[in-house]
């Protein structure tokens, strides 16, 4: 008995003393991270518009402002323009049709005020299709208005006003070279091209070579009408021209300079030279109006110019 007592005293010491014993601190707790934000999600990039472009200085321009890529399709007017050629074709410019437009997936048409016809226009905003219609005056001041109008809407505005200053800098040099020449009377040019088998068209006033022609300091030999006519041997000895300035694709198509002098008037005026441009530049004023403007004058014979 006493024995119990003793080993149930020595329990109880020993619980007692574990009761007084300090608890070990707690693990400290890992402070919770709040999640990682999920990736931004990033909008893709619009994809850029599919153009058609009708008329030569508008397909002059979207190539020349560097948005060439984007063209599905030119009328045939632009395939003056070697550029060009590769594109698929969508007829006349003014004889459109809405359903090969739509088919080729374009999204805006960028055009001259000359397309049409204004059904065909219709047809193409009613199915959704954004249709830019330009001006085609044939005046420099137009010339720069529909590079910047362009450059704007294709958000190549920077890529525009250095066409524009390209141009500024090449009339700059093309002004003083024709002042230089101190002619005692300026050229008398007369501007023909072809239209159809042995069918030559005269350019009167208000036309784009009648531009070109004053630009390059020379005298269009024709101002009794505006536009187009056909030409005649009595017109042709009435302008006594100095200069016969043709597009290129024109020469060609009369048998070269050869060919031309057979011609009825030409044939009978003495004296005249021919000179040549690139067949766009004799149909519109484009981006490139002051590299043709010095061609002109290289063939009116103005002495050259440093940096010309």
């Amino acid at each position: 008995m006493k024995r119990v007592t003793v080993l149930l005293a020595a329990l109880l010491m020993s619980q007692a003393a574990l009761a007084s014993t300090p608890a070990a601190p707690a693990a400290p707790v890992a402070p919770k991270t709040a999640p990682a934000p999920a990736a931004a999600k990033t909008a893709p990039a619009a994809a850029a518009p599919k153009l058609v472009t009708v008329g030569p200085a508008v397909t002059e321009t979207v190539f020349a402002l560097g948005a060439g890529a984007q063209v599905v399709g030119v009328d045939d007017t632009s395939l003056a323009l070697p550029v060009a050629r590769s594109r698929p074709k969508v007829g006349y410019q003014r004889a459109l049709a809405a359903e090969p437009l739509l088919a080729l997936g374009a999204s805006w048409l960028l055009a001259t005020e000359e397309a049409g016809p204004p059904g065909v226009l219709e047809q193409l905003r009613t199915a959704g299709m954004e249709v830019v219609v330009l001006s085609n005056q044939p005046t420099l001041d137009e010339a720069r208005r529909r590079i910047r109008t362009l450059a704007t809407k294709l958000g190549r505005v920077s890529e525009g006003e250095a066409l524009v200053a390209e141009l500024e800098s090449d009339l700059k040099r093309a002004a003083a070279r024709s002042a230089s020449a101190k002619q005692a009377k300026p050229k008398r040019i007369l501007a023909l091209y072809a239209r159809g088998a042995n069918a030559l068209m005269v350019a009167g006033k208000d036309t784009a070579t009648d531009e070109l022609i004053r630009l390059a300091g020379g005298v269009n030999a024709v101002t009794d009408y505006t536009g187009h006519r056909p030409l005649t041997a009595e017109a042709v000895v009435g302008a006594a021209p100095d200069i016969i300035l043709l597009p290129g694709g024109t020469l060609q198509a009369v048998g070269g300079e050869a060919g031309l002098r057979q011609v009825p008037g030409l044939s009978q005026v003495k004296g005249w030279k021919l000179t040549t441009i690139e067949d766009v530049h004799f149909m519109s004023l484009g981006p490139k109006l002051g590299k043709a403007v010095q061609r002109l004058q290289d063939g009116m014979g103005l002495p050259a110019q440093d940096g010309t």
